[in-house]
Order: structure tokens, then sequence, then C-alpha cells
């Protein structure tokens, strides 16, 4: 007896059929505009009004189903790239950030599983505010040790990605196509453009311009930094190709950062100029930082870790809280930090034999400005000494350093959102 085919209008229906097609719109080098890949595009039954990617996803979020929608959109792209035999050409497919802290569905499993084998995958992370940003930088790593690329996409949309580019060190930055379309000039696409570049030489990620539908486009990606492009000026979506003339300027493969230190302190210990200090001027060069993301717009995240031995004060919660307020994400450590911290700062509680748990540092993290002071208590104070008690101190404004040493903290993160 033959199987009815799912109603195209039937949201459930289709989800539960996997009833997904994939489109493939090339990716190529404005060098010679050649394609160095093809992106991955869902689209629902033809001819229902699921088809349209929009409506589809706004359906999967009325049905609190775009993780799983993601998943088969994601693993009937792998399948297209199988069944066109198409394997040395890399493939962006879009992952949202919950897809990240989430087992991929059973039945889908062992599609995945090949495709992180067997493909050249990009895995295109959709630009939002991202919950669960350990859970995210964990499956980044086990990506990249897969010999996978990252891709960040739609930047632009919003500023609080910026941020986001440091933490994952992408190997494709991907600009939304209204900063292409853009018909004249703003100061929000000017810093967008420029944080994207600085990041850019930083680790040699390549820019990325969607939405090049003109000439005039393109010259508008070229004027914004952007080596590679993507739009109807150089190929509407369809099937993906049985061969292909890649060019000879492929994807770039950035070093991600090393994960070998434990804690801020170890990461910068041996790799920046130490001082000896007491409390007092820690204290005052700590209200320096906070000060920088409580009165600019120069910080995006803002990491603090607090020793048992320290108050935590009406004064310190009132920082704090002040600085999220300002659109910072603030995430506070430390063995005493209250399960309840105050409103808008995502407290983590550090065990007692947790090596970070007797370091003070702030890390302040933001699209042109990274900066880090880290601190722990020496071990070779002199007997002569004024202040019995004082700090190793590292103060440095290197700002991979200074995500290095964010990096050891990220981990430690229960799901969260930031900038709340």
């Amino acid at each position: 007896m033959a199987v009815e085919p799912p109603a195209g209008d039937d949201f459930d229906a289709v989800l539960a059929a996997r009833a997904i097609t994939v489109v493939f719109q090339p990716i190529v080098s404005l060098d010679d505009q050649r394609p160095v890949g093809f992106e991955a595009l869902a689209r629902g039954p033809e001819k229902s009004r699921l088809f349209a990617p929009d409506t589809l996803f706004t359906e999967a979020e009325r049905h609190d189903a775009v993780t799983e929608l993601g998943w088969v959109c994601a693993t009937a792209a792998c399948a297209a790239a199988f069944e066109a035999s198409l394997h040395n050409a890399p493939l962006f497919i879009n992952m949202d950030p919950a897809m990240f802290s989430t087992s991929c569905p059973p039945d889908l499993l062992p599609v995945y599983e090949r495709a992180l084998r067997e493909l050249n995958l990009v895995l295109e992370i959709t630009e939002r505010i991202v919950e669960n940003p350990a859970a995210l930088l964990r499956s980044v790593v086990t990506a990249r040790q897969a010999h996978n690329r990252i891709a960040l996409d739609d930047i632009g949309v919003n500023p609080t990605s910026i941020s986001l580019i440091s933490v994952l060190a992408p190997d494709v930055i991907k600009l939304d196509r209204a900063l292409t379309q853009a018909p004249t000039p703003s100061w929000e696409r000017t810093y967008v453009i420029n944080a994207v570049l600085s990041e850019a030489q930083l680790t040699g990620a390549a820019v990325l311009c969607e939405g090049i539908e003109t000439p005039e486009h393109l010259q508008t990606a070229r004027a914004m930094g952007a080596t590679l492009g993507q739009g109807w000026l150089f190929g509407r979506a369809g099937p993906l190709p049985h061969s292909v003339d890649l060019s000879a300027k492929p994807l770039p493969r950035v070093t991600p950062y090393p994960q070998a230190a434990r804690t801020p302190f170890e990461a910068v210990r041996d790799r920046a100029r130490m001082s000896q200090m007491g409390l007092p001027m820690l204290a005052s060069m700590s209200a320096m930082l906070e000060d920088v993301a409580l009165r600019t717009d120069a910080t995006h995240l803002l990491f603090a870790t607090i020793p048992a031995t320290a108050l935590f004060d009406d004064e310190t919660r009132l920082t704090h809280t002040r600085i999220a307020e300002h659109g910072v994400a603030v995430a506070v450590f430390g063995p005493q930090v209250p399960s309840f911290y105050v409103a808008g700062v995502h407290a983590v509680t550090l065990a007692q034999d947790d090596p970070a748990a007797d370091e003070r540092s702030v890390i302040a993290v933001g699209s042109y400005f990274a900066a880090a002071l880290i601190a722990r208590p020496s071990e070779s104070v002199h007997p002569d000494a004024a202040d019995p008690q004082l700090y190793d101190v590292v103060l440095t404004y290197d700002r991979k350093l200074v995500i290095e040493a964010l990096h050891t903290l990220i981990d430690r993160v229960p799901p969260l959102i930031s900038g709340q």
C-alpha cells in the first residue's frame, strides 16, 4: 500500500516525514569569481505555504521545533552532497546555536556522522543571541578536530554578535546583505565593517559579502574589504553540481586558540609582564576596566573572577548590574558567588578546589578593545614588605592573549542569554 505524502501545509507532518528539499548557491572568490564552495538553503514542500524558508522556520518557532528542523535541513544538505558525489567542494550548512547543545535526532545521526568524516563542511552559525556559549564553544572545538571550518552568518544584524567573532575565531565571517546593499554609508555600517576587518587581519579569516546582485554591489563588497561573495550576480540557488572548477584561492583555515591553560592566570603568566601589588592597587585597576565597560561602548563581554576571601558588597553588585544594563554580557565566577547574584548578571559558582577559585580577574572584550587584569596571591612575598598580602598581577591589552584567558572560563558557564 502506497504511503501518502505529507500535506504541504501541515508542519508536523512535514517535520515527521523529513520532507525538506535543499538547493545550493555558489560562494565565489572575488578575485577570479570561481566557486570556493556552496551554501545549502532549505525549502519546504513545493507549492505549499511552507515552501519559503522564512515561513517554514516561523512555523517551526510556533511549534517549538527550530532545533529539530535545523537538524533535518543540515542532514538533508549532507545527503544531497553524497548523492552528487561532490566531496571536495566546501559545503556551508546552517547551524542554529541551539543545535550545538542538543543531540542530533537518532534517525539523522548516521548521515551527520558520515558527513563530519567525509565532507568538507563549513558549519555556518546563524547570528543571534547565543544561549549556551560553553556548549557552542565545545562543539566548535569538536568540529575543528574533525577538520571542519566555522563561519559566522549575517554579521551586522545584531551588533552584540561582534564579540562572538573573537570568542569563536571563525574561518569565514559573512557580512549581512543589508551592509552590501545599503544605499548610503552610516556609522553603524562603518563600525561593523571595521570591527570585522580588524578581526580578519588578526586571525586570517575570510570576509564574505552576502546579497551581491549587481555590479554596483560587487564594487561595494570589494570596497568593504571582502574577498568572498555570494548573490544572484554569481548564480541563483539550484541543484548541487556533480563537478566544479574550484577557485585557485581556497578558503582559509584559522588557527584556533589553544586549550592547554586551565585558568586565566595560567593562560597569561608566562607570556606577559608580571608585577606585584597590594589589594588596594589591584582593586583600583579592576575598577578602571569596569569603568570602560560601564561608560563606553568598547566592551561586549565582561568576565570577573572573585575569590572566596572577597566580599560581595552592595557596591560590587551595583557596578555589575549597571554594566549589564549597559548591554554588556557579564559573568561572575567564584566559590562564594550566590546562585542569584544580581539581575542580568550570570553567576557561576566555582568549587573550592577549582584552580581558578583563588584568582582575581576582570576580562573585557569588545569589537576593538580587549583587556585583562588577572591576579593570583603571590607565593614570594618579601618578609619586610609593608603589605603582607601581595598579588602577582598581569595587565594585558594583547587581544589574542585576552581571548585565550577568557576561553579558560567560558567552559564553566552554564546556559545563559547574554546582554540582557
